[in-house]
Formats: structure tokens, sequence, C-alpha cells
């Protein structure tokens, strides 16, 4: 079985990877389909942010089920299906954790990471826990686009986060206009078809394609006193605010641009420190602000932000305009090196969302 293994820090190398003749009891091997790029995977894999070396990365995609573990019940061979890639420790052991327990599974004290803490799937084969896995049940639209469901599964967090904040009144700015941003605010309006959504971006050619779902597209240059000017306009003008990019400058934008008794949601991966002056700690008392923090999504619960995630992709068929980039697994290594170029300013800048298929 081939695998893109990250064996150093920018160093890729494809490798042949053994796998088991048995399947384990409880998982079920997948012979992958499609694989999303998540932004978490550039700095993961350029800036030092592996957990090990080396690593399979991958933890957005779908594939086809070719054998199934002897006490595997609700999966069959041919089934597609994606995985919620936190293995949380409801997962894999007997005693459960205080989260799990109450199926807050995102929120488990003790758990693994299909492309983070253990392989994933950048690769032609992965076996994966039953209970990780997810049936795909909508046929409509691409294949492909069912491994967008674990980012969108995401975004329905955000959305759950604010439940009962949002209505037809508010004014809501995103931060970045990458794949959770955008999707974002097109679930946002499929709800909410008159409340008015703004988003913000260094990207121009991200904001053009959040036109048709937005109110309005302010872009932050390159210039520092142009983005002065435009940060004291956009001052205290937000019900709510919502951070997806993990620049630290947003997330100190997003205290400053968020109204008094305001709603901050932070999902973005943070990219270093963030150091927070005491004339910011003060803004945030004096205003009242309730600030959020969204973590991975609900999966087998009562709230099931995969099962939701699913339904908005196969009923909305423009979802395929967000893929800008899709290439042969054998071209995966070339694609990575080309997005940390454009994220990095040393190439144009035309990218949102990376998919590879097997």
């Amino acid at each position: 079985m081939i695998a893109l293994s990250l064996i150093k820090n920018k160093k890729f190398k494809f490798v042949e990877k053994k796998i088991r003749q048995k399947v384990l009891p409880n998982e079920c091997r997948l012979k992958i389909l499609y694989s999303g790029i998540c932004a978490s995977d550039i700095p993961r894999a350029f800036n030092s942010m592996a957990y090990r070396y080396p690593l399979v990365m991958g933890h957005e995609f779908v594939g086809k089920i070719i054998k199934t573990g002897s006490r595997v019940s609700q999966f069959q061979t041919g089934d597609i299906v994606s995985a919620f890639p936190l293995v949380p420790c409801a997962a894999t052991k007997k005693n459960n954790c205080e989260y799990c327990n109450i199926e807050k599974f995102n929120l488990c004290n003790d758990y693994d990471y299909y492309g983070s803490r253990r392989d994933g799937s950048f690769c032609e084969i992965l076996d994966v826990n039953e209970w990780n896995l997810f049936k795909i049940t909508k046929n409509k639209n691409s294949i492909k686009n069912k491994s967008l469901i674990e980012p969108t599964a995401v975004s329905f967090n955000i959305i759950e986060t604010l439940k009962n904040k949002i209505d037809l009144r508010s004014k809501i700015l995103i931060l970045g206009g990458g794949y959770i941003g955008q999707i974002t605010a097109r679930i946002i309006r499929n709800f909410f078809k008159k409340t008015k959504i703004h988003v913000l971006d260094r990207n121009k050619f991200k904001l053009d394609i959040s036109r048709k779902e937005t109110t309005s597209q302010i872009l932050f240059s390159k210039n520092k006193n142009s983005n002065k000017l435009i940060s004291k306009k956009l001052e205290s003008k937000f019900d709510i605010v919502i951070e997806t990019t993990g620049n630290d400058q947003n997330f100190l934008n997003s205290l400053r641009f968020v109204k008094k008794n305001g709603n901050v949601v932070f999902s973005g991966n943070i990219n270093k420190n963030l150091i927070i002056s005491q004339s910011q700690v003060s803004n945030i008392l004096r205003k009242q602000i309730t600030i959020k923090g969204v973590w991975n999504s609900s999966f087998k619960s009562k709230i099931n932000h995969w099962k939701q995630a699913e339904n908005f992709i196969s009923e909305n068929k423009k979802i395929e305009e967000l893929i800008t980039h899709t290439v042969d697994f054998s071209d995966t290594a070339s694609l990575l090196k080309k997005i940390f170029l454009m994220k990095t300013g040393k190439l144009k800048n035309d990218y949102l969302k990376g998919i590879i298929k097997n």
C-alpha cells in the first residue's frame, strides 16, 4: 500500500506501508477515494507542528469499505463512508471519561486523531474504527463533495454555538474567507436569508467567491496604515464576530470589532502565542462580550453535526465552486508545497480548497 509520508518538516516521501493481513475485529478497511486538504495540514507539514514523524496526514476523507473486522455490525463491504477523525476514549476503552459519558466526544480527555496523532488518509488504504465511521446515505452530487463533510460539520458546530443569537437583525462579521468561513456564511444565509453577513480577508480571490453569499467583502491589504483605517471603521460594529483563520491578530480584532453585549466565536487554530493587553481585557469586561470556542464537531449525539453537514452538501450543488484544486494522489506533495508558497506570499494565491483523488 502506497502512502505519502511526512518524514520530517517540509519533507514528503511516497512509501510502501505494510497492512495487516487481517483487519482488527472492530475496524473496517477502506479504499480511500478522496481526501480534503485542511488548512491545519499546512503548518503541520511546513511549520514543525506535527506531533510525530513519520506521519501520514489527512483527516477529511471519503472511502469505500473493502473489508470488515469480525465484530463489525453496522457496516458492510461496498459501503461509502467518511469518518469522524477524533478517536475518543469511548471508541477504544471500557472506561469512558466524563465527557464521553455525556456524548460530548469532541471534548474527550484522552483522544487520538487520524491524520494528526495517528496515520490518516493521504494513502491508498486505511483501517478505521467502526465507531468513527459515518455512512454516506445521500447520493446527490459528487462523491468527491462528501470529503467536505468533516469541515462542514465544524461550521455547523459554529452555528450551534450561536444558537438563539442569530436573527434577521444580526450583523455578522466572519474573519477569513477560507473554506470554514465560506461554508459558515452559506449555512447562515440558508437559514437566515436577510441577515447581514460580512467577510474580511487579505485575499481578493476568496472575497470574490464569497460575493454572492455575503453583504459586503472587506479586503485587508499589506498596507498597515490602510488596515488601521479599516479597523477603526469596523470598531464595535458587529453583533457577532466569527474568527476562522487562526491568525493571532484576528483574535484581537474580534474583540475590537464586536459590539457591546456581543458574541465572539473562536474556531481557527491559532498560529502563535497571543498576548492580550490590559486595555484589551478591560474592553472585554466593559463590553460584556461573550467569547466561545469551537473544537471539532458533534458526532453520535442528539445534535449530530455530521448528519446536518451531509444534508447540506447534498442539497447544495454550488458547493463544488469552493473546490479550487483537485489533483491525483501522485501530485499531493506538489500541491501541499504550492499551497504553502501561496500562503507565504511567494506565489499568486488563487487557492481555497484542495481535494486529492485516489
